[in-house]
């Protein structure tokens, strides 16, 4: 299968290449793109890396191409990662409406050339942020249900992680859905959560503690971090951000390895290529990912993070959950909070 990833000069792409390759996600039988804006540095970039690629997998590398812009866009699966981030100095602030201004017109110009050129198969996975913003573009120009964001399904990784290193077992044991925003008004699931190889007992007590922890002011958390770590306090921002709730602490020490120059590259890039090895494997999979639903989810149409059943097709369907009643009213919060960011655009 052919595998396109736009915004591969840039950190993430770089990294989802790479992993794509090193982990045999791409074959000598397949094709991988890596797509860049004409005449920018990242398109010199794609082809450093075509090089590179070249000299680290030489034995089992796949046809690699370099594309310049949406016209030259051909894929089975396309990892959109092109745009603007979100600076890694702190004192830089760019918002979610300031991405939302710079990624808007690249999401319409990639959306549109797959329409137009494309044949109507394309699998969409939307890394760029804002997630929602890039899936509800693509979604007006390709089937729905090939459109895909990442953000609920990295959230829901992240979670888990988190509830891991509280109760000091692998992430593996933890299972659990995080839906909503990729960002502030994410909503994770602690009705959907279990630990394997754990008593119900024990764990009903033991996550009971957790969930007990609260929430907290993730503003003015993250300006806390942020005024850590530009003062060089690096430890004592990653000390703050474990002494918050677990739902803080998913959407915050993202924001803390972003700003100490490290990004999160690697893992966002980890996460990617599991999500892409889902769809490539063709078996039915439950997740948490954005689409664009039209009253699957409590009557709701517009965009936001659901739990989904994906394939080798795309989403296959939106899975109904058992939502508590605070996780009903919270959701639905989420919800018209993206609707009405998504309606500036």
């Amino acid at each position: 299968m052919d595998v396109a990833v736009v915004g591969a000069g840039g950190d993430i792409g770089r990294q989802i290449a790479t992993q794509l390759v090193e982990e045999g996600l791409t074959t000598a039988h397949d094709r991988l793109q890596l797509v860049e804006a004409p005449n920018s540095d990242g398109l010199n970039v794609a082809l450093g890396l075509r090089s590179d690629l070249a000299d680290a997998f030489g034995e089992t590398l796949p046809q690699v191409d370099v594309g310049a812009g949406p016209d030259d866009l051909v894929a089975d699966v396309v990892i959109f990662a092109a745009g603007a981030t979100v600076p890694c100095d702190p004192a830089e602030v760019r918002t979610r409406e300031d991405l939302g201004e710079a990624n808007a017109p690249v999401f319409e110009s990639y959306a549109a050339a797959l329409e137009k050129d494309g044949t109507g198969g394309e699998i969409v996975i939307v890394v760029s942020n804002p997630v929602e913003l890039g899936v509800a573009i693509f979604a007006r120009h390709v089937e729905r249900h090939r459109v895909i964001g990442m953000g609920s399904f990295l959230d829901t990784i992240r979670f888990r992680n988190e509830i891991a290193r509280s109760l000091s077992v692998r992430r593996q044991r933890v299972r659990g859905l995080v839906i909503g925003e990729h960002g502030p008004h994410m909503l994770p699931l602690w009705s959907t959560v279990s630990v394997q190889g754990m008593g119900e007992e024990l764990a009903a007590q033991k996550l009971g503690a957790l969930m007990a922890e609260g929430e907290a002011d993730l503003a003015a958390e993250l300006r806390n971090a942020a005024r850590q770590v530009a003062a060089g306090d690096i430890e004592a921002a990653y000390a703050q951000v474990d002494r918050l709730p677990i739902a803080a602490r998913v959407a915050l020490r993202p924001y803390v390895t972003h700003f100490t120059g490290a990004k999160t590259a690697l893992g966002t890039a980890q996460i990617v290529v599991r999500l892409t090895r889902t769809i490539l494997s063709g078996n039915d999979t439950l997740a948490a990912c954005q689409m664009r639903i039209e009253g699957e989810f409590l009557g709701l149409t517009g965009t936001i993070g659901v739990p989904v059943l994906m394939s080798n097709a795309g989403i296959v369907r939106v899975e109904p959950l058992e939502l508590t009643d605070d996780e009903t009213a919270r959701f639905r919060s989420s919800f018209a909070a993206v609707q009405e960011f998504l309606a500036r655009f």
